[in-house]
């Protein structure tokens, strides 16, 4: 009798579920000294309607023993296009291409059972990260240091990307196939880091407000808003920041008037300081030259 519904993966549910078979095919060995069957089979999940496909192998070589010794035949499901236990990669467009290539491309071999290439590409990845932050002389192990010492990373995971650096050196040098909890506690480490410098940082920008990091990220943004408006335009510095950016008015004191030094000592020439009444209420003005 043929069977109407199977228990597997469904990639949109992330679990086992029960699905409707559409369609199915048959495989069976034709060597009669080792048995083995494979159902090819279109599935559609009974819990959220997606269509995918599900291969069921029953072959004798892989079984189990029950209490009283007698060999029991376990059927292995593998669902496509997405594998159970598969692995989902960080997806963000903050994250640069050429470290998103590397970590892509090891998850990819990760979730292949490809164990010795994620290990490899993984430790592309940390490389990527150092190439991405300056860091593209001498060894990885010096590299690593210097991402801590910029504060790009914290001291904690600059020891644990150590160790994702040794099992990347053993698999590249020794060819030593490391197993799938090791590379999924690197996997953990490296997406901890690219979480917090390319997702938290850009959703913590898009809603919270930064105050100014320094007086180089205060100039930068006078001069992107100096460029968004004519020869002659006058205005406060206010005028020359992004509008819906919040500014600490100690910060923006501060900055404003190293700026005003920089324009009278002639080393900021973009813009002039307009004349101002002594007893003025009003912020300084500015003239965009």
């Amino acid at each position: 009798m043929e069977q109407k519904t199977v228990n597997c993966y469904c990639p949109v549910c992330k679990h086992r579920t029960h699905h409707e078979v559409l369609g199915v095919g048959n495989n069976v060995s034709p060597d009669e000294e080792y048995f083995y069957n494979e159902t090819y089979r279109v599935v559609k999940c009974c819990g959220c309607d997606h269509v995918s496909f599900d291969l069921e192998v029953v072959e004798e070589g892989n079984v189990e023993y029950d209490q009283e010794g007698y060999e029991t035949l376990v059927p292995v499901h593998t669902s496509y296009p997405v594998k159970e236990n598969s692995v989902e990669p960080i997806s963000s467009w903050e994250m640069p291409s050429l470290i998103q290539r590397a970590y892509k491309e090891s998850v990819e071999a990760l979730n292949n059972g490809s164990f010795l290439l994620a290990s490899i590409g993984f430790r592309a990845t940390v490389e990527a990260l150092c190439i991405e932050n300056g860091l593209d002389k001498g060894t990885l192990n010096t590299k690593i240091n210097k991402l801590r010492d910029k504060g790009i990373i914290t001291a904690a995971d600059c020891e644990r990307l150590h160790e994702a650096r040794f099992m990347g050196n053993e698999s590249a040098h020794q060819i030593e196939k490391p197993d799938r909890q090791h590379v999924l506690i690197v996997l953990e480490v490296i997406n901890n880091i690219l979480n917090n410098l390319y997702v938290i940082d850009k959703k913590f920008k898009d809603v919270i407000e930064y105050r100014f990091k320094d007086y180089a990220e205060f100039q930068a943004l006078i001069e992107k808003g100096i460029d968004e408006h004519p020869k002659g335009a006058e205005g406060t510095i206010y005028m020359f920041l992004p509008e819906e950016r919040k500014y600490r008015k100690t910060d923006l004191d501060k900055y404003e008037a190293e700026l005003q030094q920089h324009i009278a000592d002639g080393t900021f020439t973009k813009l002039s300081v307009l004349p101002k009444p002594k007893d003025s209420k009003y912020r300084q003005g500015y003239r965009v030259e």
